[in-house]
C-alpha cells in the first residue's frame, strides 16, 4: 500500500484551503494572495491560454496573441518549448525563455488533414523533443470511423525530423505525458492509457521506456489510474497523480537506475503520498527541493508550491504555500520551472 505521511497530512489538506471565500467567478486574470509568495527561479504556467511566468514575486505575460498550452525548458532554462493552438489544429514551438523568437517544429496539416500536437518534452542536451500527435492517423468518416489516438514522436534538432516513438492502443485517446529523464537522451516516463482490470475498464499506467533499444516497463498495476508523471532533476524520483474515484492525489515514488522487466511489487505500490484533494501538473524546481502543482480550491484551480527533502526518503517539509488565488488556471496545460 502507499505510504501517506501521516503526521503532514492534516496539515497539508488545509494548507490548499487558505482562501476564506470561494471565487465568485473567473476574474480574468491570475491575481495573487494577500502574503505573496516568491518563487525562485522562473515557473511557466498558462491561464485562458496566455504564458505567463512567475520570478520571485514578480509575474509577468509572456508572447500575447498567441494561443499556447504545456511550456516545457531545458535544465539550463535557455530555450522554451510550448504547443500553439491554431484553430482545429496545434504545433510544438521552440522559443528563447521569453517565448520570443520561436520556430514550429511540427506541422499543422498533412496528408492525414489537421494535425495536433501537446506537450512537449526537452531532452537534457535540448537536441531531441519528446511530444504527442495524431501524425499517421488513418482517413476517417461517420461511415468508417478510424482511431485518431495520440502517439508519442520526438524531434531531432540536427535532422529537423520526428519519428514516432510509441504507438498507442487504439481507442483509447492515446497515450500522454512524455517526460525525458534528467541527465538522459534516451530514457522517458510516461503515461499509457489503456483498458484494464476485471471488468476491462479505462486505466492509465506510468511506463518507463528506453529510446535507444525500445523497451518499455509498466511502473504502475494494472487497473489503476496513475498519469502526469513529473521526474525530479537528478532523475531519482518521480511525481505522479493517483486518481480514485474522489481524490487526485499527489505521490512521489523512486526511480531506479534502469529496467530490465516489470518490478514486482510496482513502484507505485511504495509511493509518497504529498498532497490529497484534486491536484494537476506537479513540477519540480530546479535544484529538487519543492514541487508546484495546480489545486482545486473553492471552484478554482490555482499554483501551489510545497517543499520537500530526499535526506533518507523523499517527504515534505512544510505545508504547500498559496502563489495564486482564485486564479482558474488552466489545469489541463503543463507547469516548467526553470532556474
Amino acid at each position: 500500500m502507499r505510504r501517506a505521511v501521516a503526521t503532514f497530512l492534516g496539515v497539508l489538506t488545509l494548507a490548499g484551503c487558505t482562501s476564506t471565500a470561494a471565487p465568485a467567478r473567473d476574474p480574468g486574470k491570475v491575481t495573487l494572495p494577500a502574503k505573496k509568495v516568491s518563487v525562485p527561479g522562473r515557473l511557466y504556467l498558462t491561464k485562458s491560454r496566455g504564458l505567463y511566468v512567475f520570478a520571485g514575486t514578480r509575474l509577468t505575460r509572456l508572447v500575447s496573441g498567441l494561443t499556447v498550452e504545456d511550456p516545457a525548458v531545458t535544465p539550463d532554462g535557455g530555450r522554451l518549448a510550448f504547443a500553439q493552438v491554431q484553430g482545429q489544429s496545434s504545433v510544438i514551438v521552440l522559443a528563447d525563455a521569453t517565448g520570443r523568437n520561436g520556430q514550429s517544429i511540427t506541422a499543422a496539416s498533412g496528408p492525414e488533414g489537421s494535425l495536433w500536437a501537446f506537450k512537449p518534452s526537452l531532452s537534457s542536451d535540448g537536441q531531441r523533443v519528446a511530444y504527442l500527435t495524431d501524425r499517421g492517423k488513418q482517413p476517417s468518416n461517420p461511415q468508417d470511423l478510424q482511431p485518431n489516438d495520440l502517439g508519442i514522436w520526438s524531434y531531432d534538432s540536427g535532422s529537423k525530423e520526428s519519428h514516432r516513438l510509441v504507438l498507442p492502443v487504439p481507442y483509447t485517446g492515446g497515450d500522454s505525458d512524455p517526460a525525458y529523464r534528467p541527465g538522459t537522451v534516451d530514457e522517458l516516463v510516461f503515461t499509457t492509457y489503456l483498458y484494464g482490470g476485471r471488468p476491462l475498464l479505462p486505466v492509465a499506467r506510468l511506463t518507463w521506456m528506453s529510446t535507444q533499444n525500445g523497451s518499455r516497463i509498466y511502473l504502475s498495476p494494472d487497473g489503476e489510474r496513475n498519469f502526469e508523471p513529473a521526474i525530479s532533476p537528478d532523475g531519482r524520483f518521480v511525481a505522479f497523480i493517483h486518481a480514485t474515484g474522489t481524490t487526485d492525489g499527489l505521490y512521489v515514488m523512486p526511480l531506479a537506475s534502469s529496467y530490465s522487466r516489470e518490478p514486482r511489487p510496482a513502484p507505485t505500490d511504495s509511493a509518497v503520498l504529498l498532497q490529497s484533494g484534486m491536484v494537476a501538473q506537479p513540477a519540480w524546481s530546479p535544484d529538487g527541493t519543492a514541487i508546484a502543482f495546480l489545486m482545486l480550491v473553492n471552484g478554482s484551480f490555482d499554483l501551489f508550491i510545497m517543499r520537500v527533502s530526499s535526506a533518507g526518503s523523499i517527504h515534505p517539509v512544510s505545508a504547500a504555500e498559496e502563489i495564486t488565488h482564485g486564479s482558474f488556471l488552466d489545469a489541463d496545460s503543463r507547469l516548467a520551472w526553470a532556474p
